[in-house]
């Protein structure tokens, strides 16, 4: 990677330097911090069918009663970490709205850092990928994840500027869901190492299907 896309990167993954959960439950916190902190040490270490409420509650130094008091359950517990993880990534994810988006080499750095970033996290990525093969609800959950990136990226990127449910822009609101999908997906697979999104090639063939989908509205003179 050049000097310039690598201080790009850099640049972008600075955003999110800090992780937004601390996982060590021995810290003075309330009980509910105490559980999600207990939680994902549990779950980063075991995965998430290696968990029991119990194994939680116990690790948080709380009674199961102290646990149904604020969550309903293990999954309950995985979705409110999915919330706080993907709240600490929004500002990545929305930072290339802020940048030239038009500029190939700085939509690759924007995917780069990405990945990066989901590198760093690839444990709880791993335990989401598992809670969802369980948890229905947890699909949903990241679904409407997508949908306010989108409503996010439409307030700066005019091409994301969409509505779902007006005929004209259905289609065209479709190909940018599944194109940030697409961008999140592989980002995910390439932290556990999986399939072809560890392929370097990966990143510029997504950075030249977002620059494709926003030039639409930013046609190249010729």
């Amino acid at each position: 990677m050049a000097i310039g896309q690598r201080r790009g990167e850099d640049a972008l993954l600075a955003r999110r330097t800090t992780s937004p959960l601390d996982t060590n439950p021995c810290r003075k916190k309330g009980s509910r911090e105490r559980l999600l902190a207990a939680a994902a040490a549990a779950f980063c270490e075991r995965g998430y069918f290696g968990v029991s409420v119990e194994d939680i509650a116990s690790a948080a130094g709380v009674s199961r009663m102290t646990f149904y008091r604020h969550f309903n359950g293990k999954a309950s517990v995985a979705a409110e970490l999915f919330r706080i993880n993907t709240g600490s990534a929004m500002p990545l994810l929305l930072s290339i709205g802020e940048a030239d988006f038009r500029d190939a080499a700085t939509v690759r750095d924007w995917i780069a850092a990405l990945f990066a970033s989901d590198r760093a996290s690839r444990q709880l990525l791993r335990v989401f990928t598992q809670a969802s093969v369980s948890e229905p609800s947890f699909t949903t959950t990241a679904h409407r994840f997508i949908d306010n990136l989108l409503l996010g990226l439409g307030r700066t990127i005019p091409a994301f500027a969409l509505a779902p449910d007006k005929p004209g822009e259905r289609r065209r609101w479709v190909e940018a869901w599944l194109l940030i999908y697409e961008i999140l997906d592989q980002s995910n697979h390439a932290a556990l190492e999986s399939g072809v999104a560890t392929d370097p090639l990966t990143i510029d063939i997504l950075a030249d299907r977002f620059l494709a989908f926003t030039r639409v509205c930013f046609p190249i003179a010729t």
